[in-house]
């Protein structure tokens, strides 16, 4: 993405883009390589849900104040069914790898405080960016002028997807807004020194892992359907193999900025713990930052 004499240009596979102004609004922004990052730190969390009788629990948000914590939402059904829905256990991205006893404590903690829980219908898992202040990130980007990014919701989604649009629209059309202090995407607050530090520590951890063995010691110990990192020389291999034995190697370092990959076995792909980007089992980009491919490796 560049911006000249007041033109954005968005490159694309097929082509490129040009207008007035852009609005990156990718989960994870792509039009700024590394700063706005450093501010932000990518969670994991879980959902499942239930059904209930309808009435059984009345519609509001709920939640607690444990770490990890927990919220429950009410969806409607069909009939006289409603599902709730359970979050939270979550993690920082990467360092954990353990759904299923995440899966039964949010289970768990529900039955033991909603009675009439039905059965289990759904469950899955997400990726969730909080900001070092948790306020978004919206409005004009720091290194541009007619560029607007809507990022880092802090798990408040439904709030920032409104809030974004309706600030970015305002700067997009030249207007002023009561908002644009608040979510400004280059400031630096300074009450949260403590957490841009912390957050940050986890990107010196990743690159020294690739001092660390690997996670197993030949490709010849990578069961079917499990993914895992090994040591080939000075280099580091994320490795999966499929359900029919065929294996599937590329790099494991992030597109990104270079990070240590971690193996995600609930939802079969490759996670970035410093600034959650995910890959698939081929290498190819699911989620920003990055938008390269893993490099391919030779079985």
């Amino acid at each position: 993405m560049t911006e000249d004499n007041g033109v954005v240009t968005v490159k694309a596979a097929r082509g490129a883009i040009r207008a007035k102004h852009a609005v990156v609004a990718t989960n994870s922004s792509i039009s700024d390589r590394f700063a706005i990052h450093t501010k932000t730190a990518p969670y994991r969390t879980y959902v499942i849900t239930f059904e209930i009788k309808r009435g059984a629990l009345p519609d509001a948000l709920y939640w607690d104040t444990e770490d990890p914590y927990h919220y429950v939402r009410l969806q409607p059904g069909p009939a006289n069914t409603d599902y709730v829905l359970v979050g939270g256990e979550d993690h920082k991205t990467g360092e954990a790898d353990d759904a299923d006893e995440r899966f039964d404590r949010l289970e768990a903690w529900a039955r033991s405080l909603v009675s009439g829980l039905g059965k289990e219908t759904h469950r899955w898992s997400g990726q969730v960016l909080d900001t070092i202040d948790y306020a978004g990130f919206i409005g004009r980007d720091s290194g541009g002028k007619n560029i607007y990014v809507a990022m880092g919701d802090s798990g408040q989604g439904l709030t920032h997807g409104v809030a974004g649009a309706m600030l970015n629209t305002s700067l997009v059309f030249g207007e002023d807004h009561p908002w644009k202090d608040i979510y400004e995407p280059g400031r630096v607050p300074l009450k949260a020194a403590k957490n841009f530090v912390t957050e940050n520590i986890t990107a010196l951890k990743s690159f020294a892992e690739y001092a660390a063995p690997g996670e197993i010691n030949s490709l010849d110990d990578l069961k079917l359907g499990k993914g895992a990192v090994v040591r080939r020389g000075l280099k580091k291999l994320a490795a999966f193999r499929d359900e029919a034995g065929a294996l599937h190697l590329r790099s494991a370092s992030c597109t990104h900025v270079g990070c240590h990959l971690h193996w995600n076995s609930f939802e079969t792909c490759w996670d970035c713990p410093c600034h959650g980007s995910m890959f698939d089992v081929d290498g190819q980009p699911i989620n920003a930052p990055a938008i390269g491919p893993l490099a391919r490796v030779e079985d």
